[in-house]
């Protein structure tokens, strides 16, 4: 078993773990359980649920403000990314961006791109490099967005 596969399959392990603590303990100790999961269980959140649109919000405009930029990695994802609306592409990067881990996020973005690029319409690459500058893109694409809105690596 390689590597790679060992640590996808503990990390796997690992989360079923945790589901099932997760389980037991709500067995155990009913709604008391939130207490031991979650901060501010007691506090205003209901109150502020509507904030996490605002922010989705805020996320999609910045992003598209980004988009409609003359920096190098905006006009590129444009180009890339014909037929698609500005704010589409922002919704997505959004997607993207929630994944955990940078690796995930850039070949998320790569994949995103390849899809709405002229690439999708020949099922592959002219060249290896095509590939490779795609990928570049991509990782550019994700340390902007992680400056833009300090998302930790």
């Amino acid at each position: 078993m390689s590597i790679d596969t060992q640590k996808r399959l503990d990390k796997f392990i690992e989360s079923v773990e945790a589901a099932q603590k997760l389980q037991n303990d709500i067995v155990r100790y009913g709604l008391e359980a939130a207490y031991l999961y979650a901060e501010d269980v007691d506090g205003d959140w209901l109150e502020k649920w509507d904030d996490d649109e605002i922010t989705q919000t805020n996320f999609v405009e910045s992003v598209t403000t980004f988009l409609e930029s003359d920096d190098w990695v905006a006009v590129s994802v444009r180009k890339q990314s014909r037929g698609k609306s500005l704010q589409e592409i922002a919704t997505q990067l959004e997607d993207c961006l929630r994944l955990s881990e940078v690796e995930n996020r850039v070949f998320a973005i790569k994949t995103m791109l390849v899809e709405s690029a002229s690439y999708a319409d020949n099922r592959g690459f002219a060249s290896e490099s095509d590939a490779v500058d795609l990928l570049d893109l991509a990782q550019q694409l994700v340390k902007r967005l992680e400056c833009m809105f300090e998302i930790s690596r």
